[in-house]
């Protein structure tokens, strides 16, 4: 007999909500405690870089990874393979990650940088799945180590430069402290079905700019991200974290979203509709659905 994980999840999901009472409500239903957002921390590392520089990043492991085993569902929403890759692939994304760790990230220049973060944190989001697969959502994974434990975005991945980083150190203290562009989010994928797609190819800094432009306009135009429901508007939770760096709720993150949206989108984006937030947690696995 086959083993069916995705039939085996569904029913353990559809148990837990039985014995809990939870359902899915539509529209603004949260399954998971709220994410917290840390201030940034004072980090060294990623403050450096070579104006001008020629060097790259070879990013061609991941970047073949990605194109095996990232698929576009039909509703839009890209899967990972998970479960479908070999040992052989499992060491080879090991030594990529080895090797944006070792490498002199200062002699890079500032795009180059910005497309080594990217990829290195999606990257560093596949492993941890990984190493915990049978997951039902990245949120699930707790490492406790103290009385509370430490979750996934906290954990001490990688150390770069000699310094320990977290994703959350990646995303909060390196990323958008140093870039302060509102793209950068739809550029990671925490593995969530609710995320921004991981994409089918990787970050390079030639081309960094227009693939977050066709991410953020892929993400905003998918209802996960946002959809009128009655008097509301139902919004990713990304733009309540990081209302922020969108411009500040509501009116900022309604600009925002309008400076990328089509005609059909752009009649729902109005004032008057109560915003709404929600986030669909459930890991982002495809595997099997290929074979």
């Amino acid at each position: 007999m086959i083993f069916d994980r995705r039939a085996f999840l569904s029913a353990v999901t559809s148990a837990i909500a039985v014995s809990t009472g939870v359902a899915a409500v539509a529209g603004c239903a949260q399954g998971y405690p709220p994410r917290v957002v840390p201030a940034p921390r004072s980090l060294k590392t990623g403050d450096l870089f070579t104006l001008g520089s020629t060097r790259f990043v070879d990013h061609s492991p991941l970047a073949g990874l990605l194109e095996r085993h990232v698929f576009k569902r039909s509703d839009g929403v890209h899967l990972f393979g998970y479960g479908d890759l070999s040992e052989r692939e499992h060491a080879t994304l090991d030594r990529y990650i080895l090797g944006l760790a070792e490498f002199s990230i200062e002699a890079l220049d500032r795009r180059e940088q910005y497309a080594y973060w990217l990829n290195l944190y999606n990257a560093l989001v596949l492993r941890l799945v990984l190493s915990r697969y049978m997951v039902l959502s990245i949120r699930d994974i707790d490492f406790g180590v103290s009385p509370l434990g430490t979750g996934p975005f906290e954990r001490k991945l990688i150390a770069v430069r000699g310094e320990a980083l977290s994703l959350s150190d990646i995303r909060n203290s390196i990323l958008r402290r140093i870039f302060n562009d509102p793209r950068l989010h739809y550029g990671l994928c925490d593995g969530a079905v609710g995320s921004p797609n991981l994409q089918q190819r990787v970050f390079t800094g030639e081309r960094v700019d227009w693939m977050l432009d066709g991410a953020a306009l892929d993400f905003i135009h998918h209802p996960r991200a946002v959809r009128r429901q009655g008097l509301k508007l139902v919004l990713s939770d990304l733009y309540s974290w990081y209302a922020d760096d969108f411009g500040g709720a509501p009116v900022g993150v309604l600009s925002h979203l309008q400076s990328f949206s089509g005609p059909g989108l752009l009649a729902d984006l109005r004032p008057e509709l109560e915003l709404c937030y929600e986030f669909d947690w459930s890991l982002n696995d495809g595997t099997g659905i290929r074979n």
